[in-house]
């Protein structure tokens, strides 16, 4: 098994409803999020494989919507 580790994303892109979230997690998706990762001011394309997400906290920011999985 994996280590476990907090990944706090800044989301570019429209970002996806906790609904949607949710969904990703139970059916186990492997979903495409542009985003900027802490520490770094370069968008890029991350793959989640959200079957390894426990859980996801969505927070508004003044520069978009940040993700914590």
């Amino acid at each position: 098994m994996g280590q476990t580790m907090d990944w706090k994303l800044l989301l570019q892109d429209e970002p996806p409803s906790e609904d949607q979230l949710a969904t990703w997690m139970q059916n186990g998706a492997v979903a495409r999020l542009l985003v900027v990762e802490q520490g770094s001011n370069e968008p890029h394309t991350l793959l989640v494989n959200f079957s390894l997400v426990v859980a996801a906290r969505v927070v508004a920011t003044t520069r978009g919507r940040g993700v914590t999985f």
